[in-house]
């Protein structure tokens, strides 16, 4: 992820796709309010997010129904607060951190200057909520999917897997068209929802390893 951030900033990765995208849509950010790319992939998308997790969290509390396994239900937790705190983590950085979208600057029709993430510049701190992204993390989040299945069920483990990495891909590209975030801004957010649900399920089997 380091890398991808250094290379899309020193090397101005971020700026040679966003600029291909910009022009390709006429210099404007023309998909922004498109009926598929605000309606459906990102208001009607982010609804559906919003009645998956409020399913999990119900599944979740089913499971302290008495005469349910310890394990199974240890394993809802896990899920249920690997998502969560994926998407927690995710606008926290995004508030904190500060950083305008492509359609707030200037070279992209917006009336903002650009500040590098690296730039040690305060100047712009709470001026965006850009990075990482958001809308991306509602595919990347479900990759404690991949967590939850992969002791019991291996190959649905990898299905889920691959199905968030694609999801979270699309929706982050649909918002690069759209000119709200550059591509490493999707990287970070991938990483950063990897890593929450590799170390939570880490923490719960080694808890369980304990107990037993």
């Amino acid at each position: 992820m380091l890398v991808a951030l250094a290379a899309g900033d020193l090397l101005s990765l971020k700026f040679f796709i966003a600029n291909k995208l910009y022009q390709l849509e006429g210099f404007q950010w023309s998909l922004k309010h498109h009926f598929i790319t605000e309606a459906v992939l990102h208001d009607g998308v982010r609804t559906l997010n919003l009645i998956a997790v409020a399913s999990l969290l119900i599944i979740t509390l089913l499971q302290f129904i008495p005469g349910k396994r310890g394990s199974q239900k240890r394993s809802y937790v896990l899920l249920l607060l690997s998502v969560l705190l994926s998407f927690g983590l995710v606008n926290y950085l995004k508030a904190t951190l500060g950083m305008d979208c492509p359609w707030d600057l200037r070279q992209y029709g917006g009336t903002k200057p650009y500040f590098s993430l690296w730039s040690l510049n305060d100047s712009h701190v709470s001026s965006g909520r850009c990075f990482p992204s958001g809308h991306s993390s509602i595919g990347f989040a479900w990759i404690a999917l991949y967590f939850f299945w992969r002791r019991h069920r291996p190959t649905l483990a990898k299905t889920t897997v691959a199905l968030s990495l694609i999801a979270g891909t699309t929706l982050g590209f649909v918002q690069q068209l759209r000119g709200a975030h550059f591509f490493v801004d999707d990287i970070a957010t991938a990483f950063i929802c990897w890593t929450v649900a590799l170390l939570i399920f880490r923490a719960g089997e080694q808890h369980e390893t304990i107990q037993s």
